[in-house]
């Protein structure tokens, strides 16, 4: 399956408005296509297509393809805890995600290319998989060549000093960390992932 590179706003006017990113302007709140106004999502739906719904929020969310994000689900079920938030967790500590979060992008969709074209570092080497895990402790930097980038300076600069508690930044050096490990109540995205885990559940995903 090829990764989406459309417009994000229309998937987002299909799953639900009040669901989509920050970096996503969604001008019409009503779902795509020609009926698209008659329509009316909030109306009766079954509990597979609630959870369906769901996990597709949380895909698009952080731009995983389903086949990745199943093993995802599976990893996040061997996990201790709950599985739900494990699978928050280990979206949200990908490399691409964390790039986002300290701000040197204005998007997830842009922290991903930041990093596949080479301008981020993980703990002083230069890593271009935006999948990688970053885990405590470890720095995240934008490489010293790239550092003058007009994209990054003015993601840095719309992002202000708005971060989340288990990340640290020097804007100056453009170099981040991770302090703590992410707690689901930390994580800004409108999602049920008991409603994702469910779903997995129904179909027996396992690692």
């Amino acid at each position: 399956m090829a990764r989406y590179t459309g417009p994000e706003h229309r998937i987002w006017r299909r799953l639900g408005v009040e669901s989509a990113p920050p970096w996503v302007r969604v001008r019409r709140e009503t779902p795509p296509g020609q009926h698209g106004s008659g329509r009316i999502r909030g109306g009766k739906q079954s509990e597979h297509a609630k959870q369906l719904i769901e996990k597709q929020k949380l895909r698009r969310f952080y731009g995983v393809l389903e086949k990745q994000f199943r093993r995802y689900v599976a990893k996040a079920s061997r996990l201790q805890g709950v599985t739900g938030h494990n699978l928050i967790r280990l979206l949200e500590t990908r490399l691409d995600a964390t790039v986002y979060r300290l701000g040197f992008a204005s998007s997830l969709r842009a922290a991903r290319q930041l990093v596949s074209h080479g301008h981020i570092e993980v703990n002083g080497r230069r890593c271009n998989i935006p999948s990688r895990a970053i885990e405590l402790r470890d720095r995240i930097s934008v490489r010293e060549k790239s550092r003058s980038l007009k994209a990054i300076r003015d993601a840095l600069e719309m992002r202000g000093n708005v971060l989340p508690p288990y990340l640290a930044l020097d804007p100056a050096r453009m170099v981040g960390e991770m302090i703590a490990v992410p707690e689901r109540s930390e994580i800004e995205i409108n999602v049920n992932e008991r409603l994702v885990v469910e779903f997995y559940a129904r179909r027996n995903v396992r690692a």
